[in-house]
């Protein structure tokens, strides 16, 4: 269950989903064309890790956006938090994993100390990337210069800030599709930013 992390292709279909993936779903995936899924670590297993590998499927790391006032305390807290869950997992160093800006409580001098503590915290084993949703106050200059985050993911909602250096996974509308067996999930398509990064996601060996 070791795995890799290398560039996710060019134009891969991503779905990503709260809810636990079986095997079964997963290959019922694979076989409409999804080539990665995003898991949030605070209920990703290894036997759910295993069962993605088996059928293929890369995997991006994904957290969940707190339901707390933010700063830059709680965003070291989180960052522990989240490190011990990867590690536990045996995510491998040099993964992207999301942060997750949407919704986020408190003002733009916190939630910018928050991503900054957050991200720095996390950047020391895996790269920052930040999905950019609804409700969240950072303009594109503010996101751009988040100093630890290397990738941007840009919300299926309408008016989302853009960084300068673009994105480089855009979620597409409409939101909690229904792709397979009933699953409901949110598909996205993988690419690079205008600086020519792409997501790096842990994929079997």
């Amino acid at each position: 269950m070791i795995g890799v992390v290398r560039a996710c292709p060019l134009f891969t279909k991503m779905v990503d989903s709260f809810a636990p993936i079986s095997a079964g779903t997963a290959s019922a995936l694979k076989s409409v064309g999804i080539g990665a899924v995003g898991r949030y670590l605070q209920n990703l297993t290894a036997p759910e890790v295993e069962g993605l590998f088996a059928a293929g499927l890369g995997i991006l790391p994904l957290s969940e956006a707190p339901n707390a006032p933010l700063g830059a305390n709680f965003g070291r807290a989180y960052a522990t938090t989240l490190l011990q869950y990867a590690s536990a997992l045996g995510v491998p160093r040099g993964t992207h994993l999301m942060i997750d800006l949407e919704a986020q409580h408190g003002d733009r001098v916190d939630i910018i100390a928050y991503n900054n503590a957050l991200s720095a915290d996390l950047e020391l084993t895996y790269i920052p990337l930040v999905y950019v949703g609804a409700g969240q106050p950072l303009s594109g200059a503010d996101l751009y210069a988040l100093p630890s985050v290397h990738l941007y993911w840009r919300g299926g909602s309408l008016g989302m800030a853009e960084p300068n250096c673009g994105f480089a996974i855009w979620q597409i509308p409409p939101l909690e599709q229904t792709i397979v067996g009933g699953a409901v999930m949110d598909m996205s398509m993988t690419g690079a930013d205008l600086r020519g990064r792409q997501p790096m996601l842990w994929y079997p060996n």
